[in-house]
């Protein structure tokens, strides 16, 4: 009997290095999927190819491609690094900034960081108006390109009052992207193939070029729901052995956040209370004693520009997520409370809304329609009265083609 216990014992020590190394092989997948989000290709390569030490038959190749993307960016950064020194030495300081900020990682990005400060010490004040247009284009470029670390460490360093609606637009973006792609990311893990598709199609409008390979994951949704029986014995060559995820209760979720939203409208900290009421609303749009507790949070904040400015953010926020009614929501209640430092951009994405929902209703509806595109229209002008312009990669051609058509009306 004693012998027998024996020998169980050293079977069940025996498998305790292999769970472990597959946990850490776990931690490693998702630091590196946290590395590849934040442009840090550099970082992925090396989480990849430690868990290649321990799981060589599933990393090696994922390792040996990651160290060559690494590289081929880092030579990249090489050249933007040389370029941007010989900007700097001379004295095109706002080149010099905008190419030196595209370094998002590697043994360059310390001295380009240390060159910036050089070029931003050395610019006269006549020049920091151009300087900031080019760390916007250099923004911009990087975005197209599906380099967000970049895209963002240089549209936060916009500070020209006149371009930082057009670098907030563009941090925006880079955020829906990135919660998009990771609520996708969570549905494919669950199965819910036509969710993670619906998902997928959104991020590749937003950006087809963004990081975490959306159109790879599109397809593959797309052959698991053509083939439903394969995806259900044939899982991916990545596919963890998790156990079932637990069903969501929504119900429970919306209920919890009303609860701690009235806890902290009674204590009348309303910023928290405004929070906890969207992330009701993020749930179920419609929960009407949530856009109630909304109105009023905000109605406590009127002309608080903290509070003011996440409320605007989280209408253009809903307008990429196509949650039209919720956008105009935020966005009214962001002009309506006093919002005057993004203006123009509220009353452009206010239009885009209206204009949304105009094209998208009911084709037999031509009077709403119509209402819907007079208000849109107004509300465009009003942009242009408070001289917005929108960035033009970031806003669909439909959208594009009704401001332009505004703007060269009488």
């Amino acid at each position: 009997m004693r012998r027998h216990w024996t020998l169980t014992m050293l079977a069940i020590l025996a498998l305790v290095p292999a769970v472990y190394a597959d946990q850490q092989v776990d931690h490693l997948k998702d630091l590196a999927k946290q590395a590849k989000d934040k442009g840090d290709l550099e970082g992925v390569a090396n989480y990849l190819c430690e868990a290649a030490d321990l799981d060589a038959s599933h990393y090696k190749k994922k390792c040996e491609r990651a160290r060559a993307d690494a590289e081929k960016r880092n030579k990249e950064y090489e050249a933007d690094f040389q370029t941007g020194k010989f900007e700097l030495d001379h004295k095109d300081y706002a080149g010099a900034i905008r190419d030196l900020s595209k370094i998002g990682f590697g043994s360059r990005r310390d001295d380009a960081q240390n060159l910036i400060q050089q070029a931003k010490a050395s610019l006269p004040g006549g020049s920091s108006e151009a300087a900031n247009l080019s760390l916007l284009r250099g923004a911009q470029a990087a975005y197209q390109r599906g380099d967000f670390e970049a895209a963002a460490a240089q549209a936060r360093q916009v500070q020209s009052e006149a371009l930082q609606s057009e670098a907030k637009q563009l941090l925006t973006n880079i955020k829906v992207y990135q919660d998009t792609i990771a609520q996708a990311d969570l549905l494919a893990q669950n199965a819910d193939y036509k969710g993670a598709q619906e998902k997928y199609s959104f991020v590749m409008v937003i950006n087809p070029n963004g990081p975490g390979s959306p159109a790879d994951k599109l397809q593959e949704v797309k052959t698991k729901l053509a083939n439903p029986e394969a995806a259900k014995q044939q899982p991916g060559p990545d596919a963890a052995k998790p156990a079932p995820a637990a069903k969501v209760d929504y119900a429970a979720k919306v209920k919890s956040g009303l609860a701690e939203a009235k806890r902290d409208e009674s204590k009348r900290d309303f910023k928290a209370a405004l929070h906890a009421f969207e992330g009701v609303l993020a749930l179920d749009g419609l929960q009407a004693e949530a856009l109630a507790g909304k109105k009023r949070a905000m109605e406590e904040l009127r002309g608080d520009p903290e509070a003011l400015a996440a409320e605007l953010e989280d209408g253009i926020r809903s307008y990429y997520s196509s949650q039209f009614q919720q956008a105009v929501d935020s966005i009214s209640l962001y002009l309506n409370n006093g919002g005057s430092h993004s203006k123009g951009a509220a009353h452009f994405y206010l239009a885009a809304c209206l204009l949304s929902e105009a094209i998208l209703g009911d084709p037999h509806d031509e009077k709403q329609a119509n209402s819907l595109r007079q208000n849109a229209d107004e509300q465009f002008a009003m942009a242009r009265q408070a001289n917005y312009r929108p960035v033009e990669e970031l806003v669909s051609p439909k959208i594009l083609t009704e401001w332009t058509k505004t703007g060269s009306q009488p």
